[in-house]
C-alpha cells in the first residue's frame, strides 16, 4: 500500500467513525439494525440503547424485542411504555402483549386490550389483526365475543383495501 492509499484510508476510516460518533437516534436505529442483520447482537444492542435513549421509539420497541427475547422481560416493559407513551403503535401493541402473557409485568388482561386497542385505533395492522383472532377465539380470558371479532375483521378488511389500492395507485404513478 502507497503512503497515499494508506493516508486515503486513515480518512476515510476516521471520517466513519466520526459519523458514527455524531449519529442522531436514527442513523444509530438504521446502523442497529444492520449490525443485527450481520450478527453483531451486542453491537446492535448497544447502537439500539444509545437511539432508545434518545426517545427513539422504533429503537425502543426494537430493543425491547431483543430484551423480551433474551427474557429481560422488566428492561423490555419499560422500553415499551416508553414507547406506547410516545405514541409508537407497535410499542402498544408489545406493552399489550407484555401484559396478556405476564412477562415482566404483572398478568392483567384488561390492560393488555387497552393497549391492543389504542395500536388498533392507529390503524396499527398487527394490533387490529391481534384483536380479530383473539375475540374470535376467545384469546383473552372472557371467551369467545363474535361481535367484537367481526367488527375488528371488518377492519382488518378495510386497512388491507387501502394498502392494497395505495399500492395499486403507486404502481400506475398517481401517488408515490
Amino acid at each position: 500500500m502507497s503512503g497515499k492509499q494508506g493516508k486515503w484510508l486513515l480518512a476515510v476510516s476516521a471520517a466513519a467513525m466520526a459519523a458514527m460518533a455524531f449519529a442522531g437516534p436514527e442513523q444509530d436505529a438504521e446502523l442497529a439494525e444492520k449490525a443485527y442483520g450481520a450478527g453483531d447482537v451486542p453491537g446492535a444492542m448497544e447502537l439500539f440503547r444509545k437511539a432508545a435513549a434518545q426517545n427513539n421509539a422504533g429503537a425502543q420497541v426494537r430493543l425491547a424485542e431483543l430484551l423480551d427475547a433474551g427474557d429481560e422481560d422488566e428492561e423490555a416493559v419499560r422500553w415499551l411504555r416508553k414507547a406506547a407513551e410516545q405514541g409508537s403503535a407497535a410499542g402498544e401493541l408489545g406493552l399489550g402483549l407484555m401484559y396478556l402473557k405476564g412477562e415482566g409485568i404483572g398478568r392483567d388482561s384488561e390492560k393488555a386490550i387497552y393497549w391492543f386497542r389504542r395500536a388498533a385505533e392507529r390503524n396499527y395492522l398487527p394490533a387490529v389483526e391481534f384483536l380479530a383472532r383473539g375475540y374470535r377465539m376467545g384469546g383473552f380470558g372472557a371467551g369467545v365475543d363474535i361481535e367484537q371479532a367481526q367488527f375488528w375483521e371488518a377492519r382488518v378488511g378495510a386497512l388491507k383495501g387501502s394498502t392494497a389500492a395505495e399500492k395499486t395507485k403507486t404502481k400506475q404513478g398517481e401517488a408515490k
